[in-house]
């Protein structure tokens, strides 16, 4: 199961992550302030993990603190205290962005390029041909059955062969 203080979790609030961290860990608020090098007091610590509803923001250096002793990225300590503050958190993007699987990160510089480089040609050839979203360029079908992928191809030949009707 996926850690949700651990992904970027927008729904989570300050609290909420202090909370988990600490009842997953076993940590006390003295504990975090150790943690902390003292940097944050065990009295701000138990603000922080109270779930009163905090009147501002934490700091710049405060939001570092507390992901580097929690153990989490600065982007999720800051998601969860705007989300404590009563803002709208939720990540926006495209429904094909939310597509792309686990790890797109990793790729290479040069594969990001030409993966970017195909998606821009295929938005600007739907932007010259509005309405026409089954258009393929040079009349060429991008389409293929699952196993036919070129994902499913193993160095040693196709796993299956897929049959031209399946095209």
């Amino acid at each position: 199961m996926t850690d949700p203080t651990t992904t970027g979790n927008p729904s989570l609030t300050l609290h909420q992550l202090v909370r988990s961290r600490m009842d997953d860990r076993g940590w006390s608020y003295s504990d975090l302030e150790r943690r902390s090098d003292r940097a944050l007091s065990r009295g701000r610590w138990q603000q922080l993990g109270s779930g009163v509803q905090q009147k501002k923001f934490p700091d710049p250096a405060s939001l570092v603190v507390i992901a580097q002793v929690l153990e989490v990225d600065v982007t999720t300590v800051v998601l969860a205290a705007a989300g404590g503050l009563g803002l709208d958190t939720r990540i926006q993007g495209s429904e094909f962005a939310r597509l792309l699987p686990a790890g797109t990160e990793r790729l290479s510089a040069p594969m990001r390029d030409a993966i970017l480089a195909m998606i821009r040609a295929a938005v600007a050839d739907a932007a010259a041909h509005p309405g026409s979203n089954s258009r393929q360029p040079n009349g060429l079908r991008l389409e293929w059955s699952k196993a036919a992928a070129p994902s499913r191809q193993h160095p040693d030949g196709p796993t299956e062969q897929a049959s031209p009707d399946a095209l």
